[in-house]
């Protein structure tokens, strides 16, 4: 494992990049930084990189925004870790055992749509329409109101169209429920 420190240093030309440094530049910075406020402090961020079997380790200088930025995902990422070995993964290819034999996992999973039951429930309402087509006029207007979830405000609007009082809508809806 090696261990590669960048710190900023003056360039030639006056500008400020990051150099590689020794390991005792590096240990300085880091002890001074003990008496410094956090304004002025030197803010260093640690990334790994695979070369071969090996890991090496870069730690590399950066602003304060930088690093918190970066602290950030790294916490994030460190719980992430931590949380993850407590649940199994598997592959939705795994074959499991059944009681009629063997299948891929994916295949025993229940899906979100059932569409025999979207089909089924689409048949009865159309039944339902219809049978209260035939029952009364003013039947599939209230299952639409009911539907909407406007149960109690559509007696007003329901005695407007047909023309008749509140008070018989509601006798109406008595009548519906009834039917329903």
């Amino acid at each position: 494992m090696k261990i590669t420190y960048l710190i900023n240093k003056p360039r030639a030309n006056g500008s400020m990049g990051l150099s590689v440094a020794a390991h005792s530049e590096w240990q300085e910075i880091v002890k001074a930084n003990k008496q410094l406020p956090l304004e002025q402090q030197r803010y260093f961020i640690r990334d790994r990189i695979a070369d071969g079997d090996e890991l090496d380790w870069m730690m590399i200088e950066t602003t304060r925004e930088g690093y918190l930025t970066w602290h950030r995902e790294h916490e994030s990422s460190s719980r992430n870790r931590a949380l993850g070995q407590e649940f199994k993964h598997l592959s939705m290819d795994v074959v499991v055992s059944t009681g009629d034999g063997t299948t891929l996992l994916i295949d025993t999973m229940p899906s979100a749509d059932c569409v025999e039951n979207d089909c089924f429930n689409q048949i009865l309402m159309e039944n339902l329409q219809e049978a209260l087509a035939a029952w009364r006029p003013w039947a599939n207007d209230l299952l639409d109101m009911y539907l909407r979830g406007q149960k109690r405000a559509c007696s007003k609007a329901l005695a407007k169209k047909y023309s008749i009082s509140e008070r018989m809508i509601r006798k109406y809806k008595i009548q519906f429920e009834n039917f329903l």
